[in-house]
């Protein structure tokens, strides 16, 4: 299973390897904190972050800030993996960086079956809707992060990096939202979280004409997969339940949200706000093959309510084959 990289591409104004605002970190910490689940499970999800020489020249509460969004994921999840992180400010795996956020995630391309086969065992959310053939007889790429929670065995050393993250340092951000986002500055937190999820594997291949985890929960209707990147929407029921609209505006990731929920998977965001994780963004996650520490909620009630939102667009997304 040869190893690809795979990344943000630049977007629209702000570029954020598809973020958008307002994630509720809600159910993660609620449904957690209520069911007694933040105690540490045996064997845990991990991230093993080196930031780059350019964090040196990061404002302070950069990389406790980037901690806090990793600490999110390590106490939703419980998957006994490490995922190799390398972090820049104002660079993007070593390269100059000028958008909100960003992310390049080494990619491999492991066969349908044996995708579907880990998804069924690990009982993922949607993985009994799941055909025994590739939709479209797709081929496809799963980030090298998505693939070890799966249990692929991956080429090369363990310490291997599985993606890039780099953050624009020309912008504004707010380090600590927990007294809410001040005026004119981003939800850092959010905007990481946002780019760490897409690390892990949160991104659509249909632009390559291929497929990822989450493009096998793309429909247009019951029963109806997109499998062009056309206007769909997330759903783990065969399409019977809209839990979120992905985004088909040009310039936005269309592995994102539409933004018509305030939330950290949009592909466009807004200054002043707190970007939070919501329920159906644990689920989506879930979807992927992550174990969650809490219950995720059954698709009904992780239907989002809508929100309008004044947006400004960001998103770099870009695949490397590893190998």
């Amino acid at each position: 299973m040869p190893k690809i990289p795979k990344g943000c591409r630049v977007a629209a104004t702000v570029s954020l390897c598809g973020i958008n605002p307002s994630r509720t970190r809600l159910l993660a910490a609620a449904l957690a904190v209520a069911s007694g689940f933040l105690s540490a499970p045996a064997h845990a999800l991990t991230f093993n972050v080196t930031y780059d020489s350019s964090v040196g020249s990061a404002p302070s509460g950069f990389q406790s800030a980037f901690q806090n969004a990793i600490g999110f994921y390590e106490t939703s999840f419980s998957n006994p993996i490490t995922i190799n992180l390398n972090v820049g400010w104002g660079t993007l795996n070593g390269q100059a960086f000028t958008g909100l956020g960003g992310s390049q995630a080494y990619v491999v391309d492991p066969s349908y079956s044996s995708v579907r086969n880990a998804l069924v065992g690990a009982g993922a959310p949607g993985s009994q809707t799941l055909p025994t053939s590739a939709p479209g007889g797709m081929a496809m790429e799963i980030s090298t992060a998505n693939a070890k929670a799966l249990g692929f065995n991956l080429p090369g050393p363990p310490t291997s990096t599985d993606a890039s993250i780099g953050f624009g340092s020309s912008y504004f951000y707010d380090f600590d939202p927990s007294n809410g986002v001040t005026s004119g500055t981003y939800d850092f937190t959010g905007i990481a979280e946002h780019e760490i999820s897409e690390a892990m594997g949160r991104f659509s291949s249909l632009d390559v004409g291929k497929l990822s985890v989450q493009d096998l929960y793309r429909y247009t209707a019951p029963g109806v997969r997109d499998l062009s990147g056309t206007l769909a929407y997330f759903s783990v029921d065969g399409g019977v339940t809209n839990i979120n609209t992905f985004n088909s505006v040009a310039g936005g990731d269309i592995g994102d949200w539409a933004g018509l929920t305030v939330d950290s998977f949009n592909a466009f965001a807004s200054s002043g706000k707190k970007l939070p994780v919501s329920a159906g963004d644990l689920t989506l996650m879930a979807s992927l093959g992550y174990t969650a520490v809490a219950p995720v909620p059954e698709p009904s009630e992780a239907a989002f309510m809508l929100a309008g939102l004044g947006l400004l667009g960001w998103r770099y997304r870009s695949r490397h084959k590893a190998s």
